[in-house]
């Protein structure tokens, strides 16, 4: 009887752990990186950095987005979940992770916001 009421115990906690663990995860501030140092090393891995949109096209579910800032420039691609105004020659910040797409290094966005 006690050894089920541990396990019990155990798993509650385990579960609650994670919780707060993911809970906690989402509110980490990232660094804000360069252009020019966003690279085939951070592959996979979340990043955030703004500049500048160079050039934007709308497809009926994406933006793709050129960004560019005072070192370097890059493609972002940005899922349509809401209704964002976004135009050439606005500065935004995103944040989202680093990808490849034929040989070139781009960010798919997870949060964009407008600076």
């Amino acid at each position: 009887m006690e050894e089920s009421k541990l396990f019990s115990i155990c798993l509650v906690l385990s579960i609650l752990g994670l919780f707060f663990l993911a809970l906690y995860s989402e509110t980490i501030e990232l660094k804000e990186t360069p252009i020019k140092d966003i690279n085939y090393k951070l592959m996979d891995l979340r990043i955030k950095t703004s500049g500048i949109i160079n050039r934007i096209s709308e497809t009926s579910g994406l933006y793709f987005i050129n960004l560019k800032d005072n070192t370097s420039d890059i493609d972002v691609v940005v899922f349509k979940k809401e209704n964002i105004t976004i135009k050439k020659g606005i500065s935004i910040s995103v944040e989202g992770s680093v990808s490849e797409y034929e040989n070139k290094t781009e960010i798919i966005t997870k949060r964009i916001t407008l600076k």
